[in-house]
């Protein structure tokens, strides 16, 4: 079991118990707004479950975000694996072979990629807990976890194409835009960027910040 603990924030496995506390964020309009989609009870509790699975097997996956102080739920962040298709990496970004390639049909298209398989660093934060700088702490706390425990040599980021909230948060964790895709959701076609950070620009940046956001985790 994943436990990971930072200065605020408690982040545990997900489970069905929470699904009330999970409906105040996959409910609400302005936190699914990159969806354009908000989820029926009935999927989320089909989230849940896909994530107990994902504990299971491979061992990791989107977490339950409480606050240390109360205890309460205030989100989720967590490793994902995701397949990205169609991925058109920036120029610098081809020259060397991306983490988790997965296909070359498009190959001799230089940039161009059929589809990456990539472990995704993600957080969700119901909306009376923005601005305070949580999701950084937590999604810091999932990248450390994610190179120092599971060995990731890189971790990545999908973010939907105007979504400044969550592309500030990935800036600020040093992550840079690697490439583009347009992902289709409910039939609709959503263009991404894909942004990402490799482990020794991870530690290399992180140094100082290790006082604020010191890790502690269990397995």
């Amino acid at each position: 079991m994943v436990m990971i603990t930072t200065a605020r924030c408690r982040m545990r496995p997900m489970r069905q118990e929470d699904f009330s506390a999970v409906c105040r964020y996959l409910q609400d309009a302005e936190v699914m707004r990159a969806w354009e989609h908000t989820l029926t009870d009935v999927e989320v509790r089909a989230w849940i479950a896909r994530q107990e699975a994902r504990y299971a097997v491979p061992g990791y996956g989107a977490l339950a975000l409480e606050l240390r102080r109360t205890g309460e739920v205030i989100g989720q962040c967590g490793l994902t694996m995701q397949t990205c298709e169609g991925v058109e990496l920036l120029p610098k970004a081809a020259e060397a072979v991306p983490f988790g390639l997965a296909g070359l049909d498009g190959a001799e298209e230089k940039g161009t990629a059929s589809a990456l398989r990539v472990p995704e660093v993600g957080y969700m934060l119901v909306r009376r807990h923005w601005g305070q700088g949580l999701a950084t702490e937590a999604a810091r706390a999932c990248l450390r976890f994610g190179f120092c425990v599971l060995g990731f040599p890189e971790i990545f980021a999908c973010i939907r194409q105007g979504n400044t909230a969550s592309l500030a948060v990935a800036r600020r964790l040093g992550m840079v835009v690697r490439g583009y895709f347009v992902k289709t959701y409910r039939e609709k076609a959503m263009p991404h960027d894909l942004y990402a950070i490799r482990a020794e620009d991870f530690a290399a940046g992180s140094a100082q910040e290790d006082a604020e956001y010191a890790v502690d985790w269990r397995c």
